[in-house]
């Protein structure tokens, strides 16, 4: 199975979080947000540890780099911040 393959089987973002979280990760990564799906691991699909730290930077630090490696798919992520209160005067990954 290709990576392409895997990307295609691994399913579209479903929820608000994933659905925001896979437009940063695009953006971090310089991919189409079409290519990022719910189970996509970010360090598999090309995320770098230097790209996890402009993503938790992103993310107003609402999580640490190896918070973020150990919860690596766009799913787990979005889970573990929709249960984390936002920043002061930052949006909710969630809403």
């Amino acid at each position: 199975m290709t990576g392409a393959d895997t990307r295609e089987n691994s399913g579209r973002p479903e929820t608000d979080s994933e659905h925001r979280l896979a437009a940063l990760w695009a953006d971090v990564l310089g991919v189409p947000v079409e290519r990022i799906g719910r189970e996509d691991n970010f360090f598999e699909i090309g995320g770098t540890s230097r790209a996890a730290a402009r993503l938790v930077i992103a993310l107003e630090q609402r999580l640490s780099v190896s918070e973020f490696a150990r919860t690596p798919t766009l799913s787990q992520l979005a889970g573990l911040l929709d249960g984390r209160p936002a920043a002061v005067g930052a949006t909710a990954v969630g809403g």
